[in-house]
């Protein structure tokens, strides 16, 4: 469904929308089962809930009178929302990639620190034209969990960088596809870039 309205969309572009949402994009649910699915505390999603009704992202599909308060079931309006990019408020997409990569810089110290933080500069050619700089991890660190972090430069052509990208593509959607959310396991992020460098 493709969202315009003002209030939807400052909705939808909040930080951890897309989380609280999931479980209403499958099914109905009530708030109560909403928390169990996300790990999340009761009172953290009911707030999300109410935000997201009042927005007019969900609605109220079945009610459980009881003693007390009823017991609402509620399911998003759609099974997907796609803000169109003229409506999204001015450099949403740079000030999420800005904190996506805080954020992982962050997870990279605090799971190896001895790598990330002590590891040795290093310069070197692979040809008369070609110099590079990098880290190198000395065969004595201790790694801590397990980490991954590089960046390269190559020269190819376009019809290379889209066969690079399509590749890319398949590998995130293989991982994600293996992906158990649900589960407790540890949650890893991945970041993945390709772009020609600017002249």
């Amino acid at each position: 469904m493709e969202i315009t309205d003002p209030v939807m969309v400052r909705s939808l572009v909040r930080d951890e929308a897309a989380t609280y949402l999931a479980p209403f994009l499958h099914d109905d649910h009530s708030v109560g089962e909403a928390a169990e699915l996300l790990h999340l505390s009761l009172s953290k999603v009911h707030y999300w809930v109410r935000s997201l009704y009042d927005a007019g992202l969900l609605e109220v599909v079945a009610e459980t009178r009881r003693k007390g308060r009823s017991i609402k079931r509620y399911q998003a309006i759609a099974t997907e929302f796609v803000v169109p990019a003229e409506v999204l408020p001015s450099g949403h997409f740079e000030r999420v990639m800005r904190r996506s990569n805080a954020e992982m810089t962050e997870a990279l110290v605090a799971a190896a620190p001895e790598w990330v933080l002590a590891g040795d500069f290093r310069i070197h050619a692979s040809s008369p034209t070609r110099g590079t700089q990098d880290r190198v991890q000395r065969a004595s660190a201790d790694r801590g969990d397990v980490t991954h972090q590089s960046m390269w430069m190559v020269r190819i052509s376009e019809e290379e960088a889209r066969e690079l990208a399509a590749a890319l593509n398949a590998l995130r959607d293989r991982w994600i596809a293996r992906s158990k959310d649900e589960s407790d396991l540890t949650p890893y992020q991945v970041s993945v870039a390709l772009a020609p460098m600017p002249d």
